[in-house]
């Protein structure tokens, strides 16, 4: 059995994933175009977001931040994110949050993907 099944997560992990990601969707139309851009222009990135910031009219700040800058913070889950994603209907968005956590996600876009739906 793969290390990955047997971890055990805990229960407020759960649920700050399922509200991590519905935050994420809920800001995907902001989000899409910045990863599309960065991608164009910088290649490979993620987007970060400061969700320590208390957020404005304009929401939690975040950036484009290419394969350099996530490599010089040494997040070995976030790099590899970062290599493997699909820019063609993916992107990697890394939540900064209190407590010098990170929250890592690979998105995927449904209406973007092209293939057979085991994505």
């Amino acid at each position: 059995m793969p290390e990955r099944e047997r971890r055990s997560i805990p229960e407020w992990a759960k649920q700050e994933r399922a509200s991590d990601l519905a935050w994420i969707g809920e800001n995907l139309r902001l989000f899409w175009p910045v990863a599309q851009r960065g991608y164009q222009d910088s290649g490979r990135g993620a987007i970060v977001v400061d969700t320590t910031s208390r957020p404005t009219g304009n929401g939690h700040p975040f950036a484009y931040v290419p394969r350099a800058g996530i490599e010089n913070l040494n997040d070995q889950d976030a790099l590899r994110m970062v290599h493997a994603y699909d820019p063609t209907w993916e992107f990697v968005t890394m939540l900064f949050k209190p407590q010098a956590r990170v929250s890592t996600y690979r998105v995927g876009l449904p209406t973007q993907n092209q293939g057979t739906g085991t994505r």
